[in-house]
């Protein structure tokens, strides 16, 4: 297909969910399922296989120990991320398992990099938080299989307030009200993570000017059209949403604060939710 009849489908499709009401409460309808293959959602970064960066102090760090936990080891308020490489990531249930239980390919459905927050390292092994369903899932997987680097900062959500934090190294360095899930489609608490950081475009829909995918789900709604019901932080068309329960489960944020995260954040960051 010519570029100029992708433009003009990406745009059909974006207004097509902008008249739906999604991302807001004038329906139940479309932000519940936040992986649209869609053109209007661009990856902030480029694909690569590479994370670059501190990957080799951490993968010397975790060959010295039987076990190692990362919260009490890393330098304070630092986490580990596993990049993957050339090839698919293999998951296992257990150490002892002699065959994975599934594989996740090297790039997602927007050409950006499988990225897993990591939970513990033990010599040859990691262990890793995965963005699938049931929330709060992990798997061990083979360190030689992944590039590792250290992310300083972290997201925490608090629902109840709603209000968002952005730490670096354990420091605040920003806060933000943010508009979160609706009684009936709660925004799940946990430990997640970013799996994408996407530049919305045109930038005037129910996403605002950038989404980030979360390794969340909805613990309500299961499937939306194509997609899996995935969890997300972004932007809006619903200025009103801000400060209050009115979404279906994402958290809605002003779009300065949106274009904040997207120059700060790197993929794998931590996003606490309570």
């Amino acid at each position: 297909m010519h570029w100029w009849r992708r433009f003009v489908s990406m745009t059909i499709m974006l207004a097509a969910l902008a008249a739906a009401g999604c991302g807001s409460s004038k329906t139940a309808s479309t932000e519940a399922g936040f992986r649209y293959a869609t053109a209007g959602l661009v990856p902030v970064f480029p694909v690569s296989s590479s994370a670059g960066g501190a990957t080799g102090a951490l993968a010397s760090f975790a060959s010295d120990a039987l076990a190692v936990d990362l919260d009490r080891h890393l330098p304070r308020g630092t986490r580990a991320v596993a990049w993957s490489l050339a090839h698919p990531v293999a998951v296992y249930g257990s150490l002892h398992a002699r065959r994975p239980e599934r594989t996740f390919p090297v790039h997602d459905q927007f050409g950006m990099t499988q990225v897993f927050l990591v939970k513990r390292a033990i010599p040859h092994w990691l262990d890793v938080y995965l963005p699938s369903r049931p929330n709060d899932s992990t798997g061990w997987i083979r360190s030689s299989s992944v590039e590792l680097t250290l992310d300083r900062y972290e997201v925490e959500v608090n629902v109840a307030r709603h209000e968002l934090t952005t730490l670096r190294a354990g420091r605040a360095v920003m806060h933000a009200t943010v508009g979160v899930g609706k009684p009936a489609t709660p925004t799940p608490h946990g430990l997640f993570y970013i799996v994408e950081s996407l530049k919305v475009v045109p930038s005037t829909g129910p996403y605002g000017t950038y989404a980030f995918g979360l390794s969340s789900h909805s613990n309500v709604l299961k499937r939306f059209g194509t997609g899996d019901a995935q969890i997300a932080l972004h932007g809006t068309d619903e200025p009103r949403s801000i400060g209050r329960n009115w979404s279906n489960g994402c958290v809605h944020l002003p779009d300065r604060v949106a274009d904040w995260l997207a120059r700060t954040l790197p993929l794998g960051t931590p996003v606490q939710i309570s």
